[in-house]
């Protein structure tokens, strides 16, 4: 019998409406929880080429949070564009759209814990569902890789949380630290995509 799937803890409350006073960000008397999602699912590399609906390797153009009115509440979205540089699956487009709840918008901001954040000129590659959700990110962040460019100019892979990736089999493990040097090489980890969609495209 397989072991169970280990789980990554988030804090409990884990979204909270919040005003910006006097330039910084603090929480309301009123504050609120709206949902509370305390643990995810860790996967594997597999997992994440199997359950991903698009696969690419872009860069952040613009973040822009924006609200929708649901069941009489407002809730705070952020919708991130990506230019697409390496379409691997799902995806011929030049650029690609993914919202996540949370944001601030109009001095009126809702976080998330462990939400995903980001910023014009960031790097990633993006393992993304289409369906509706409040995250399109395959596990939560553990789909959302970081791409640095180390000193000798060669661009390297990180995890959200800016860990060297040194082998693929290490998403999903316990973290272990290791030097910036030994993160794979994007050019590493096209290659194993690459692979394991052509095992996808045959069953």
């Amino acid at each position: 019998m397989g072991s169970a799937p280990r789980r990554v803890s988030t804090p409990s409350a884990s979204i909270r409406m919040f005003r910006v006073v006097l330039g910084t960000l603090a929480l309301a008397v009123s504050c609120r929880v709206i949902l509370a999602a305390t643990s995810y699912e860790a996967v594997t590399f597999n997992d994440l080429v199997e359950r991903a609906d698009v696969i690419f390797v872009g860069q952040v153009v613009d973040v822009h949070p924006y609200p929708l009115q649901v069941r009489g509440e407002t809730v705070i979205k952020t919708r991130v564009t990506f230019s697409v540089a390496d379409p691997l699956w799902g995806t011929s487009s030049l650029v690609e759209v993914l919202d996540f709840i949370g944001g601030e918008w109009n001095g009126v901001g809702m976080r998330v814990a462990d939400m995903p954040t980001f910023a014009v000129g960031d790097r990633r590659v993006v393992f993304a569902r289409r369906d509706r959700s409040i995250n399109p990110i395959v596990g939560f962040t553990q789909g959302l890789l970081r791409i640095e460019r180390d000193s000798t100019g060669i661009d390297r892979v990180f995890t959200s949380d800016r860990q060297p990736l040194s082998r693929i089999e290490s998403i999903g493990a316990a973290p272990v630290f290791a030097p910036q040097q030994s993160a794979m090489r994007v050019s590493e980890l096209h290659d194993r995509v690459t692979r394991a969609l052509g095992a996808r495209r045959r069953r």
